[in-house]
Parts: structure tokens; sequence; C-alpha cells
């Protein structure tokens, strides 16, 4: 038995996680099986949020009832809408009833009432004092629709400072060497501790699997361009690909090789096949200067690289503050190994003229 700090949040924070990735799972695989999903209907999307945010906040309020929750959804859509209530309902009595041993731990939802309630406590402003979870309860929406990668992505800020990080990746296997080449157990659960380590475990293995029976993961120390690896995201709206691939060449890849050796993929999954040591480099550049990212974006990815021996920071480096309040008051995110962290920087610097 672990008795590190944090092991309470750390087995409560999976549980939940692991419920709410269950539940998620389900629905991502209906839809994309389904294929009726229209652009403009945000159904399916908005009753998973509404699901997992009521799943989690609950197990943490349930155990830390003084706590604050920096959460993405508020009650005020579902409260307007009694078909998607129900819904909702629906879908949280499921995935109770198929992991009632969690009950004691995590507790449950028993009527809609307490489910807007739940969701509500995801109200906190953030801010630089105190303990704060920080929740994504689908992060990647569009991979979620399309059946592909997403995650439930949860984080313990305390005193502005991320100090634990739990990350489910309902599809994602466990090796990632290309877009095409990928194998293994689908379903991971990403861990970081502060001061502990990163560790992975499978994600639908039930229970809480104890810290120091997870494999413990590493980033890599790659230098070299033909060694290196890049993780960028799917969608063009939330980066930008064509600085992105300047910022490549400038680092020194070949052009002939760049495709392969770059990884797309959606939600915080990037930061666990960095932290995992399946790539080496993460580049979020902004598509405007205005554009601000949100702490649940990269809360728990963050500590997850930290620990695993990477640095993340701003497109100058500077390392990510989350005791601002719900947002990231700085441009872009880099993350990378730390040997090739300050070359990555450097580049992001010369191609976007800072």
């Amino acid at each position: 038995m672990s008795t590190h700090p944090y092991h309470k949040e750390l087995q409560i924070a999976t549980l939940a996680v692991k419920r709410a990735s269950i539940l998620t799972k389900q629905l991502s695989d209906s839809i994309s099986k389904e294929g009726t999903i229209t652009k403009d209907d945000k159904s399916p999307v908005t009753i998973g949020d509404f699901a997992s945010q009521a799943i989690i906040n609950n197990a943490i309020k349930l155990n830390f009832p003084k706590d604050e929750i920096v959460g993405e959804e508020d009650s005020e859509e579902l409260q307007n809408n009694k078909e998607l209530s129900n819904k909702v309902m629906e879908l949280i009595q499921n995935v109770q009833n198929e992991t009632k041993e969690y009950d004691d731990q995590i507790g449950d939802l028993t009527n809609i009432e307490s489910v807007y309630k739940s969701i509500d406590f995801g109200d906190s402003q953030g801010g630089s004092k105190g303990r704060i979870w920080a929740l994504d309860p689908i992060d990647g929406t569009k991979g979620f629709l399309r059946g592909d990668q997403f995650a439930v992505c949860l984080a313990l800020i305390e005193d502005g400072e991320v100090v634990l990080g739990v990350i489910g990746c309902p599809n994602l296997p466990k090796s990632i060497i290309s877009n095409t080449k990928q194998s293994g157990v689908v379903g991971g659960l990403y861990s970081a501790i502060k001061g502990i380590g990163s560790s992975y475990s499978e994600l639908f293995t039930p229970g809480f699997v104890d810290l120091d029976k997870q494999e413990r993961i590493q980033m890599t120390n790659n230098t070299s361009p033909s060694d290196l690896k890049v993780v960028e995201g799917v969608e063009k709206g939330h980066s930008s690909h064509s600085t992105q691939a300047d910022i490549k060449s400038k680092i020194g890849f070949n052009p002939d090789t760049v495709k392969e050796q770059t990884i797309n993929l959606d939600s915080q999954v990037k930061y666990c096949t960095l932290a995992s040591g399946q790539a080496d480099i993460y580049l979020r550049l902004p598509i405007s200067d205005s554009y601000r990212e949100k702490i649940w974006d990269h809360a728990a990815g963050n500590i997850l690289v930290y620990e695993s021996g990477g640095k993340v920071g701003d497109v100058y480096g500077n390392p990510l503050d989350f005791g601002k309040g719900r947002l990231l008051q700085s441009k872009g995110v880099i993350a990378g190994n730390e040997k090739i962290f300050d070359k990555v920087i450097d580049a992001v610097k010369d191609v976007c003229k800072l």
C-alpha cells in the first residue's frame, strides 16, 4: 500500500475518471457506429460532458468538500431541457450499475436534482490560493464524435501549482509509432503526482491500481532531427499547422520524412504520448494573438510531462501559470524533452519573430 502524499486524492480521481471514461467510451462508440450526427447536433457530446462532469464533481465534493472545482460546464442548458436531462440521468444510472463497487468511495447520483447540483460545483473562478481541481469532462470533442481520440482530464492545483493529474484515454492504444502504426491494449490511464513521477495503467482494469504497481513512464532524450517525433492537434482551428511546419523545418526535420515523424491526435492524449516516450515535442501555436488557453485543457498534461522528465511552456519558454483564473494568461503551448526544449523554443521565437 502506498503512503505517498495525495494517495487518497489519486485514488478518488482515478475511480471517478474510470467511471466517466466507461460512460463516455460507450457513448462515443454508439455515436460513431450510428453515424447520424449532423454538424450542428451538439446533444451527444453535451450529454456526455454533463454526465462525466456530474460523476467526477460528485466524487470530489464527497471526499474533499472544501475543495473548489473549475469545470467546463454548468447545468443551465440541462435544466431547461427535460429530454436531455433524462438522457444524462439514464447514462449515469447505467454506468453506476456497472461500477457499483466504486460507490463506497466516490458515491452515486440518484436523481436529476443531484446531477444539476454536482455539475454546478464546477463554478470556481480558479486562482492562486487553496486547492482547486480543473476538470475537462470530455477533452477532444471532434475526436469523441468520430470515435477517435478524446480524454477525460482531471488535475489538482494547489496554491497555483499543479500537484496531481489523471487522464483517461478510452481509445488510445498503448503503442503509437505514427498516424498509421498503432498497437497494443486500447484504453490507457495516465497519472502524475508532484515529486513522485508519472505512471501508466490500463484504463478498463476495474478498481484502483496502487501506484507502486503501475508502470512508470519516462520521456525520451532524443535530440537528433532524424529521431524526433512531434505531436500536434488534428483540428487546424486549434493551432497553426503551417507555422508548426516552419518550426519543424527550422529544427532540422527532413522534408521527406517529417510527415511520418508527425503524429496528429485530439485532446490531452498528446501529453500522454509525450510522457510515455513515444514522442519528443508538442507544438500548439495559437491561431490568433488574442486566444488564451483554458486551464482544464492543459493542467493534467502539464504535470504528466514534468514528472516524466520533460518541460512545458508558452511560446517564450516560460512555464504555464495555472493560478491566474480559468484561463492561461499566455500564448501557445510548447512541450518537449529536457534536452530538446530550449532548441524548440529558439525555433519558435525565430519563426514567429518573437
